[in-house]
């Protein structure tokens, strides 16, 4: 025997889950946006950062007193540096208080690091500038 009552959704009820099954859905894709938004963004900063610890190494080697600004090309990287000096000259002195034979200046070093001609990373560092006043001879030793 056959009630009159059928089993089964009723188009109201499918409705209502179409509805929250959207709304479920279309926050999870503003949540999964936004976390590759920041996982680009992650990226950036650590390849700056990268690009940053190559032109510290780089700049290790460069004396801002004979080369005040300038580049390097590491690979597909550009370093980029100009130099101003921000103390004045001064002779160096040894621990016995005699003339050293080099003086110095202290630089505020303004680096970029370069990626297809676009700036990846910017940064300043102080840094000594070094010239040789005079030679050692072997009794100085």
């Amino acid at each position: 025997m056959r009630s009159g009552r059928q089993t089964g959704f009723t188009l109201l009820e499918a409705i209502v889950a179409l509805v929250i099954m959207a709304t479920t859905l279309l926050a999870l894709y503003a949540w999964l946006g936004s976390n590759t938004i920041a996982a680009g963004r992650a990226q950036a900063v650590h390849s700056g950062l990268i690009d940053a610890r190559t032109a510290l190494e780089v700049l290790e080697g460069i004396n801002p007193m004979q080369e005040e600004e300038g580049s390097r090309d590491v690979g597909e990287m550009t370093i980029r540096w100009r130099a101003e000096p921000i103390t004045d000259r001064r002779t160096g002195i040894t621990q016995s208080n005699s003339a050293a034979p080099f003086d110095f200046t202290l630089y505020q070093l303004h680096v970029e690091t370069l990626r297809a001609g676009q700036v990846t990373h910017a940064f300043s560092l102080r840094k000594a500038g070094w010239i040789a006043t005079m030679t050692l001879s072997e009794e100085d030793l």
